[in-house]
């Protein structure tokens, strides 16, 4: 069930009135298990089988690694915990790019096509995110924390359907001690919230992100016929896209968990107005980040070997964090290209500390360097979504080679502004201003509606929902990061 279909509102709706009648927390939590199964069951029964297997071996393998007293066996039951869970992400994932590498490599070396052939595998949905999530949970009790009470706790901390999908991504104590007791109902206050945070959710995808993805998506799947002033739309228009697409799905994820009374973690915080590349990182997706920081970057030895090692291990991590996405180069591109910027950016600290340092004092020249440093951060962060869109490895640099035809896009944009025409500059300039004013949203809004009558904004909300579903055409578009 996609979350901004009205099929998914029906079940949301069928489920919390049941929560509601039960009147108790323990059996609420096995309700919600219970719905959590039938959500995923509507994507794919036969998966089932898949998360409860790899998640019956996650429960048993952090169980021995509780209990065992030496330190060897403890590490072996965590490695051996690893390996199934990326072995079995590996073969529903990657088994088919790795078969078209090794063609192409023996295509290279040897002359030969075709030599080895891809199998028909159905990507298990959310087997990205649940196997970060078990990863994490194994590897916090190799740390020291108490692992779950029973397989039934740790099921619900993997099925929960608010994150189950694309996440956010949960540490296994953020849940379940929220849950251990069971799930008391939400105060009117949570209700409200987790309310505001659906409709919000629905309007960043249905309205935002579904209308962008018009001017993007012909244009990435037949760059070859497409216009130079349709391939910058284009490129605006993803940017605008996977923005609101993602953060529609968190809100409506983290909504939908407030009424239960189940809090998720932010995973959003203004991105696109980031000071600097690192600092969008810290914006964005902000659980993935947290993980790939914790479970990757400080494991490799994060910052502590000098920095040469600092530079490598953060080249290493972004382009795991790229392949992790999704199995083709271009992702791969995508996270070795931030991991580029990473590198330049501490490369650079230095010249950024002296350029401080100088403009402490002038406040404009403060807040021209802000908004210089921040525009150009948009900018990278935007060309690299090119990489993360693209099909293939020459799609990417045909899109990207018309976006360097500058000529060609005077030709195609003066004249008919010459005629009073600026549609292309106009949308240009709406798809940027869309990505950037969030901070700007949101402060208008809260002194707006300090003082609006509650029943006022229920008005609201219910015409923006209707609104939502007249503008959103005849099919929803799944979410970006159901394919992850």
């Amino acid at each position: 069930m996609n979350f901004a279909t009205p099929a998914f509102l029906f079940f949301l709706a069928v489920v919390t009135g049941l929560a509601i009648m039960v009147n108790s927390p323990k059996p609420r939590k096995i309700l919600l298990l219970a719905a959590s199964y039938i959500f995923y069951a509507t994507w794919n029964i036969p998966f089932i089988a898949l998360i409860l297997f790899s998640t019956s071996i996650d429960y048993f393998l952090s169980k021995r690694i509780a209990i065992s007293e030496k330190t060897s066996e403890r590490k072996f039951f965590l490695v051996m915990g690893i390996v199934i869970n990326l072995v079995i992400l590996c073969i529903f994932k990657y088994f088919n790019f790795f078969v078209d590498t090794a063609n192409e490599s023996l295509g290279v070396l040897f002359h030969h096509n075709h030599a080895l052939h891809h199998i028909a595998l159905m990507l298990p949905l959310g087997i990205s995110f649940y196997t970060f999530e078990a990863i994490s949970y194994l590897v916090d009790v190799y740390r020291g924390e108490a692992p779950a009470e029973s397989f039934y706790q740790y099921n619900f901390y993997i099925m929960y359907f608010p994150h189950l999908i694309s996440g956010p991504i949960v540490r296994y104590r953020e849940l379940s001690s929220q849950v251990r007791d069971g799930v008391t109902l939400p105060s009117i206050e949570t209700v409200k919230k987790g309310f505001e945070l659906i409709v919000l959710g629905l309007i960043f995808k249905l309205i935002v992100a579904d209308s962008v993805s018009g001017l993007a998506d012909p244009v990435f799947v037949s760059i070859g016929t497409a216009k130079v002033s349709a391939t910058y739309l284009a490129w605006a228009a993803f940017t605008t896209q996977i923005y609101f697409d993602f953060m529609g799905y968190t809100h409506i994820a983290r909504g939908v968990s407030l009424l239960f009374n189940i809090s998720l973690p932010l995973n959003f915080d203004h991105p696109y107005n980031a000071s600097n590349i690192s600092n969008f990182w810290q914006r964005w997706h902000i659980s993935l980040s947290r993980w790939i920081r914790d479970y990757l970057f400080i494991p490799l030895g994060g910052s502590r070997d000098g920095a040469a090692r600092t530079l490598t291990n953060l080249l290493t991590t972004m382009v795991i964090a790229g392949a992790w996405h999704g199995a083709g180069w271009p992702f791969i591109i995508w996270g070795a290209y931030h991991g580029t910027l990473l590198l330049m950016y501490h490369i650079v600290k230095p010249l950024r500390e002296f350029v401080s340092g100088r403009i402490q004092n002038n406040k404009l020249q403060q807040s021209a360097y802000a908004i210089a440093s921040a525009g150009l951060t948009f900018f990278l962060v935007s060309f690299g979504w090119i990489w993360f869109r693209s099909a293939n490895l020459s799609s990417g640099l045909e899109f990207c080679g018309k976006l360097a035809r500058f000529s060609t896009l005077w030709k195609e944009v003066y004249p008919p502004c010459q005629r009073g025409d600026c549609t292309f500059l106009a949308t240009f300039a709406m798809l940027i201003i869309l990505c950037v004013s969030g901070p700007l949203v949101v402060r208008i809004s809260s002194r707006l509606s300090v003082d609006i009558p509650y029943w006022i904004k229920v008005q609201v909300a219910s015409t923006a929902l209707v609104l939502c579903y007249i503008f959103a055409g005849e099919e929803c578009k799944p979410f970006i990061y159901f394919q992850f």
